[in-house]
C-alpha cells in the first residue's frame, strides 16, 4: 500500500475515534420505504434485519443511537 493512501487513512480513522452518537432518520434510510398496515389499524416500517443488527451492536459498544421519525 502507497504511504500516502496508508496515512490519509489512519488520519480518517482517527477522527472516527471521536464519534459517539449516530442519529438517523428511519425514514427512507433504515427502511425501503414500505408502510405495512397491520389488521388492528396500526402502522409499521420494514427494516432489514443487518441494520437491526449494526445498530445493537452500536449500542453494546457504548455508542449513542439516535432515530428519527416523521411518523406516529
Amino acid at each position: 500500500m502507497d504511504l500516502h493512501i496508508y496515512t490519509f487513512a489512519m488520519n480518517i480513522l482517527k477522527k472516527f475515534k471521536s464519534i459517539k452518537t449516530f442519529v438517523f432518520d428511519v425514514d427512507g434510510v433504515l427502511t425501503d420505504g414500505s408502510l405495512l398496515v397491520l389488521s388492528d389499524g396500526q402502522m409499521a416500517r420494514r427494516m432489514n434485519i443487518k441494520d437491526g443488527y449494526a445498530l445493537q451492536l452500536a449500542v453494546k459498544k457504548g455508542y449513542t443511537v439516535i432515530s428519527i421519525s416523521g411518523g406516529n
